[in-house]
């Protein structure tokens, strides 16, 4: 037993001794205390509601004028002034003259009313298990938009494994029937427009993305990333929503992707990689809100069909 538990038994032992003593060598003390008991029991409050309604002046000490007004509100009726002194001398089981709302509530206990006060250690107990399973909530949330993640990524890489391979279908069936239909000369026209074509340099990043999306094959979009990945883009997207980066570049790992719309054009939906050194910052970026950047090409999202940028400086908004 701690030592508050023994000194708490120890009050209530006094309290109940004292009631003892009382009743036994006075008969009219013994009504009183049933009747008391009786309206407390009766009264359908707590005893931490009756000691407030005693206890106008919140002092902690129990009045006569207080005791008395109290019984009055509640019977109707204004007891005689010996009912309250001997219901103060009741409840005064250390006899010096002074009743405290300590001493109601050892009162209130010795007869079974539910005094209404929390109990530190169960409050502790529940506040300890509402935030385990806060705590067990938000791991499982952040577990299942994981996997979420990682299957998605998975269906994107497979989908464009599978446009790979589609891919190298379509460039042998297109160069068999260019090599069959194809005259010499118009053999390096031909090569001659696909030179100019992939040699053309500084498209801005409305052109480039334009450009990708009207790509079909994987491997035309790989090449237009890799030629273009040098080039710098100026631009402001509109944030729709912040993940966290699982799969990427080792400079962009574990960082913060942001998925959101340009504000030149809100029909376009791109990708903005932040490196972790900045999570921080990208942590309190609100939804709605702008983010202006400088950034390079880093790939296409084939599944999405959306542009990659990698942020390489940027003026939240």
């Amino acid at each position: 037993m701690s030592t508050m538990s023994a000194a708490k038994s120890m009050v209530q032992e006094k309290m109940r001794n004292h009631i003892k003593q009382m009743v036994s060598t006075n008969p009219m003390i013994g009504q009183l205390n049933e009747q008391f008991t009786s309206w407390l029991l009766g009264s359908g409050l707590t005893g931490a509601e009756i000691a407030n309604t005693i206890d106008s002046n919140n002092d902690a000490v129990i009045q006569p004028h207080e005791l008395s007004a109290a019984l009055e509100k509640t019977t109707g009726t204004s007891p005689p002034a010996w009912v309250i002194n001997g219901l103060l001398t009741l409840l005064d089981s250390d006899n010096d003259k002074t009743v405290t709302v300590g001493d109601l509530f050892t009162y209130f206990e010795q007869i079974g009313l539910p005094l209404g006060i929390p109990d530190p250690a169960e409050t502790a107990r529940i506040a300890a298990e509402e935030e385990a399973a806060r705590i067990a909530a938000e791991q499982e949330a952040a577990r299942i938009a994981a996997e979420q993640e990682a299957a998605r990524i998975a269906a994107e890489q497979e989908l464009e494994k599978s446009m790979e391979e589609i891919d190298l279908e379509l460039e042998e069936v297109s160069t068999t029937e260019a090599e069959v239909h194809q005259t010499p000369q118009e053999a390096v026209n031909v090569s001659e427009e696909k030179t100019i074509q992939t040699t053309t340099s500084g498209p801005n990043h409305l052109q480039m993305i334009e450009f990708m999306n009207s790509m079909k094959l994987s491997s035309q979009i790989r090449d237009a990333v890799e030629k273009t990945k040098n080039l710098g883009h100026h631009f402001e997207v509109k944030i729709g929503k912040i993940e966290s980066t699982l799969m990427a570049p080792s400079a962009f790992k574990n960082g913060k992707t942001i998925i959101g719309n340009l504000v030149e054009d809100d029909s376009i939906e791109v990708e903005l990689l932040f490196e972790s050194s900045a999570n921080d910052f990208v942590n309190n970026f609100q939804t709605n809100h702008i983010v202006e950047i400088d950034a390079h090409i880093a790939s296409w999202n084939i599944g999405r069909k959306r542009a990659v940028f990698s942020v390489l400086s940027y003026d939240y908004k």
